[in-house]
């Protein structure tokens, strides 16, 4: 009867007495550790697949499409007898952990972007309801704060109880979207601080994270041209410009930054390219070095920003 183990540095087949046959990985860290991540998430390496016209013994469930399941006392197999050191384990573990740490942040990224999916559709979901409240009672008076609809004031008509309760419970739903949204966003905030806090200081963790999102990570995003991230999120009007032959779009997401929505239209284009070449280098820092560059950076797009609309320093 034969059996089979993988181990870190290669893959075994052996009876009650001896190893009949085996395939080793290559000594380089980073196949190995490539390898050792695709089992940890339960898949099947090409070396155990050599083995299954033996359909021998194994242990682990995601092998079954090897073999067949069943207990057995594993020999022991010396790494170093086949020429894999602890030099060599060191470095899997460091890249194997690299791995493990990189695919963490990218399912925190992904909570992220669903964060601030969900504002968008809160914010949508609030405006409709505040909009048919104002509609539904435009003859009554209130406050712009959702408060002063719980204090009403009376004008033309009166307003029974059945439309007062009403008027009152769509208030709560409002409030409570409020609320919401509010604990959304300081958890973007926080989050963001944490993956990309110099880009997060640069331009603010709503924008950071919207582009974080669009982008697809941050390491994704600091991958990106300069041109990329100046219009990332305009991919409806540069589609517009593309098919219909109208103007270009100048700006995306960063738009939403003060420094571009008020600057004078002619001088947009400018400060939005000079604030993503800003964002690249943030991006790049938070994803490759781990340098804090904030205040540099801002310091150098505050000079920029004056520079491009004539100011003096």
């Amino acid at each position: 009867m034969l059996y089979m183990t993988t181990k870190w540095f290669g893959v075994f087949l052996y009876d009650e007495k001896e190893i009949r046959e085996k395939v080793l990985f290559p000594k380089n860290a980073d196949e190995i550790a490539n390898r050792l991540y695709r089992i940890s998430k339960g898949g099947i390496i090409e070396e155990e697949m050599k083995f299954e016209k033996y359909k021998p013994i194994v242990k682990e469930r995601r092998l079954l499409a090897v073999g067949r399941e069943g207990k057995f006392k594993e020999i022991k197999i010396s790494a170093e007898k086949f020429g894999y050191g602890k030099n060599l384990l060191r470095e899997v573990c460091i890249r194997f952990s690299v791995k493990k740490i990189e695919e963490e942040q990218r399912k925190r990224e992904r909570r992220i972007a669903e964060a601030v999916n969900a504002i968008d559709d809160i914010i949508k979901v609030t405006n409709i309801l505040l909009e048919r409240v104002r509609s539904w009672y435009e003859y009554f008076s209130f406050d712009e704060e959702i408060d002063g609809i719980f204090n009403l004031k009376i004008g033309e008509g009166e307003l029974d109880r059945e439309e007062e309760e009403n008027l009152k419970n769509m208030a709560r739903i409002i409030e409570s979207l409020n609320i919401a949204r509010e604990k959304l966003q300081k958890y973007i905030e926080v989050s963001m601080e944490e993956i990309a806090p110099n880009l997060t200081k640069l331009v603010g963790p709503s924008i950071a994270s919207k582009l974080v999102a669009r982008a697809g990570g941050i390491n994704e995003l600091a991958k990106k041209p300069v041109s990329t991230i100046q219009l990332l999120g305009a991919e409806r009007a540069l589609f517009r410009h593309l098919k219909e032959g109208v103007a270009p779009p100048k700006h995306g997401i960063i738009f939403q930054h003060e420094m571009v929505n008020k600057a004078p239209k002619n001088k947009r284009g400018k400060v939005a390219k000079m604030m993503a070449s800003k964002i690249l280098i943030a991006c790049r820092a938070d994803a490759f070095t781990g340098n804090r560059i904030w205040d540099k950076l801002k310091k150098e797009m505050e000079e920029d920003y004056n520079e491009i609309l004539g100011k003096k320093h």
